[in-house]
């Protein structure tokens, strides 16, 4: 379910989030480009008017977005940085998170050159990825929320996704024959897929699904993971890659 937010006023929203990897160029074009369509791939977000920037720095991928709208941008920066990586090549990410998000205070986005990177594929026609996420309460994550059964919503959503991430990096869009995701919850939220295509390495692909499986269930947990000043200080993918 996509919770009614009709009722809310349209209030100014700012968010930035970040992830570490180990890539030579920065896709900061495709961050962007992702976190502006962010809720045509994630199940449950609402479409906005977003306004995005993104840079990297020591390792370190950063992408920022506000609004004035209903509804917060974290979850979208999160995707953007997500997709970004992958677009750079990134073959493991770790620490994305939410470092801060706003709401009616006012902050002006980082001008940055945006640049565009051409996604070099390498590896055979099967690929499986690894994704952990940490959260405060992990548990709710068994059964179902508001918005539906966040296991059963993000296996969904992973599987959707693996065939559109070219919409967002450009290139072939391999043909996809075979596609497994396991989620099991413990201490933390852990999610292993394995793909298997016919033409083109579905690495890339396998990475994407593990990120949307475990952001989607970071969106429709969120409630539950914010502190009183609505941060995220216990919420973080800590690692995503591939096997």
């Amino acid at each position: 379910m996509i919770v009614d937010v009709s009722k809310k006023p349209d209030v100014y929203r700012y968010a930035r989030a970040s992830a570490s990897a180990s890539v030579q160029i920065c896709n900061t074009a495709a961050a962007v480009r992702a976190a502006v369509v962010a809720s045509r791939y994630l199940p449950f977000l609402h479409p906005l008017p977003l306004t995005a920037s993104a840079w990297c720095k020591d390792g370190r991928l950063y992408v920022e977005g506000s609004t004035e709208w209903q509804t917060g941008v974290e979850m979208d920066v999160l995707f953007g940085a997500l997709v970004g990586l992958i677009g750079s090549g990134a073959v493991k990410i770790e620490d994305l998170a939410v470092e801060i998000k706003l709401k009616n205070l006012a902050q002006a986005l980082s001008e940055a050159a945006l640049t565009e990177t051409a996604l070099v594929r390498e590896g055979g026609l099967t690929a499986s990825a690894y994704g952990v996420m940490k959260m405060k309460n992990y548990n709710v994550v068994r059964s179902p929320v508001e918005k539906g059964h966040p296991i059963y919503a993000a296996q969904t959503a992973a599987a959707l996704n693996a065939k559109r991430l070219c919409e967002l990096i450009g290139g072939p869009c391999p043909s996809i024959q075979h596609l497994k995701i396991d989620i099991d919850v413990r201490e933390s939220v852990e999610v292993g897929v394995s793909i298997k295509a016919r033409d083109f390495t579905p690495a890339p692909e396998a990475l994407f699904a593990a990120g949307v499986a475990l952001l989607t269930i970071w969106d429709m947990a969120k409630k539950y993971e914010k502190d009183e000043s609505g941060q995220y200080p216990n919420t973080y993918i800590k690692l995503l890659r591939l096997e």
